[in-house]
């Protein structure tokens, strides 16, 4: 790090991060899912998730399988908005 405002932005970064990880580990055990999946597993999966951008429109691309079945395991809403 080359300064203070430097290594602040980068506690911050790392902060946000390790709360989004643990709202997914959170999921995951409310959802009783934890044996099968890890949070890593999780981000890795939604990794595979793309929009397109088509015109005007934003649409989703063809979801994965495996991924596809994480987000029905998990609740998820991917509506495509």
């Amino acid at each position: 790090m080359r300064g203070d405002s430097e290594l602040e932005g980068w506690e911050f970064i790392n902060f946000i991060a390790l709360l989004l990880y643990y709202e997914v580990y959170m999921l995951l055990v409310s959802k009783d899912l934890l044996g099968k999946y890890s949070p890593k597993d999780v981000i890795l999966h939604m990794a595979r998730v793309q929009k397109l951008r088509i015109g005007i429109n934003w649409r989703l691309a063809e979801i994965p399988k495996k991924s596809r079945i994480l987000i029905e395991k998990l609740e998820l809403n991917m509506d495509g908005t």
